[in-house]
């Protein structure tokens, strides 16, 4: 009898392994498209509940809050990386660092976003916060990166408004000078 139950035992651990490993195999451990509404709606709450406990109404933060608030969004984009909210929560990721003044973690959110989501549909303004970034907020100023940005922004849109097509083209031309530098020139 003792026997016949350890080797019962030992199917059905055998049985639960390969089920997990088949579970590993398939991906059925990856999240649903039912886990993305769900990871929204917490997102949405926890925005509710800075609303809430700000004097404005509106949404403040300070920069811990606005770490967390960025890790949450991004966690959807890592969970969910092939939904089409993902460039936007990592987008949105970008902003809430940018205006917590970490300009750091802003831009390599925004350079992560430009390459994983080659087709977002606000990429323009993300390259132009980029070129923006380097340019006045990111320390040592990086000359290279605020050309390439700029670049990339007016070859990917042709039928850019005339006047802004200028503004980036004048910077372009004087990419060589701080943004303070370029600002007391013009004047």
């Amino acid at each position: 009898m003792k026997l016949l139950s350890v080797i019962a035992l030992g199917f059905f651990l055998f049985a639960c392994s390969s089920n997990t490993e088949k579970k590993e195999q398939t991906g059925e451990n990856e999240p649903t498209g039912k886990d993305l509404p769900l990871a929204i709606k917490e997102l949405k709450n926890f925005e509710d509940s800075l609303r809430k406990t700000s004097a404005s109404g509106s949404l403040e933060y300070s920069q811990e809050t606005a770490v967390v608030y960025a890790e949450k969004c991004l966690a959807i984009t890592h969970r969910f990386p092939k939904s089409k909210e993902a460039p936007k929560f990592m987008d949105k990721a970008h902003i809430i660092f940018a205006s917590a003044n970490l300009h750091q973690r802003s831009v390599i959110t925004a350079d992560s976003l430009i390459l994983m989501y080659p087709m977002y549909k606000n990429r323009a303004m993300v390259l132009e916060s980029l070129a923006g970034a380097y340019d006045v907020f990111v320390v040592p100023r990086q000359k290279d990166k605020v050309k390439k940005y700029y670049e990339m922004l007016l070859k990917e849109n042709p039928d850019m408004n005339v006047e802004q097509r200028k503004q980036i083209e004048d910077r372009l031309k004087y990419v060589d000078l701080t943004f303070d530098e370029y600002v007391s020139k013009s004047n």
